[in-house]
């Protein structure tokens, strides 16, 4: 008679590991995260400087990781929005991506309005590009140089502190430092306090190109709401280099804005190579039609 096998008993730790589940150490996080907070205030002020100092360098610089095809990244988290921005790289703009992926080797890449450097950050995950990435925010500004610190990427990927647009100028950015990783416009719609702007200098593509001598972009992509126009328009010589091959911007054909921005790029020889549409919005590659070759006359 076959007897019946007994279940061994789990042990006290193998029990809670059951237990303790992901979900439960949110709650529990989440649950003990104002009972940090009221133990930080009643500390005297030495040691509350340097314990809540501490604690914050380690936790923006406790890496985020996310895997990529072409091999890992790592991202400084402060706030919600930033970690977010990693976790959907890969997934939010599948098009961008693609995009990306097709660049030549040797090339050179602007990230107009990088907010925290996801895309610029996977372009340099390949060694043979170099990347410029402009974010005029300095919260997120602070991120895009951490996050480059992070993966080490320092030889061939530089962050600039700048706003790029028609010309030299100091904008203001309705924003927040406390609200990182999200997306902030030059164009303030007064929804917010003056205590919340900043300050940023603002300079052309022409200008960074020619007085400060950037390197001239193959690839570039703008996603700076509301400035698209005169960012386009700031880099009338930039654009029409040889050198230029292909930008990336986020616009919507059937506006007056994008019918504007495909005449503008038009003018400069640029046309649409490909529409890549997400949600309520599209992002369009547009590409320098070849140069016509002059023709000779027979002999």
């Amino acid at each position: 008679m076959m007897r019946l096998m007994r279940r061994k008993r789990p042990s006290p730790l193998e029990w809670l590991r059951s237990k303790l589940l992901p979900t439960d150490a949110v709650t529990i996080l989440r649950k003990e995260s104002p009972r940090l907070l009221r133990l930080l205030r009643r500390l005297p002020s030495e040691a509350r400087a340097t314990v809540q100092g501490e604690l914050a360098r380690a936790l923006v610089s406790e890496p985020f990781r996310i895997e990529t095809p072409k091999g890992p990244l790592s991202f400084a988290v402060l706030g919600r929005t930033s970690a977010f921005r990693a976790r959907g790289l890969l997934t939010k703009q599948r098009g961008t991506i693609a995009w990306i992926d097709s660049f030549l080797p040797g090339s050179v890449f602007w990230d107009i309005g990088a907010n925290v450097g996801s895309y610029a950050l996977y372009a340099a995950l390949r060694r043979d590009i170099r990347v410029v990435a402009f974010e005029p925010a300095a919260v997120n500004y602070f991120l895009l140089a951490a996050n480059c610190e992070l993966n080490q990427f320092g030889e061939h990927f530089d962050c600039l502190q700048v706003g790029v647009g028609g010309g030299r100028s100091v904008g203001h950015l309705e924003l927040s430092q406390f609200e990182p990783a999200l997306s902030f416009s030059f164009r303030a719609k007064g929804q917010r306090p003056l205590s919340s702007r900043q300050a940023s200098l603002i300079l052309s593509m022409d200008q960074l190109v020619e007085e400060f001598g950037l390197p001239c972009p193959h690839y570039i992509k703008v996603d700076v709401p509301a400035m698209t126009e005169a960012i386009i328009a700031g880099g009338a010589r930039t654009l029409g280099r040889p050198e230029v091959r292909e930008l990336h911007v986020e616009a919507s054909e059937t506006s007056k804005g994008g019918r504007r921005l495909v005449e503008l790029l038009g003018e400069h020889g640029f046309g649409i190579a490909a529409r890549h549409v997400r949600k309520d919005t599209t992002d369009l590659t547009f590409a320098k039609a070849p140069a016509e070759q002059p023709v000779h006359a027979g002999r």
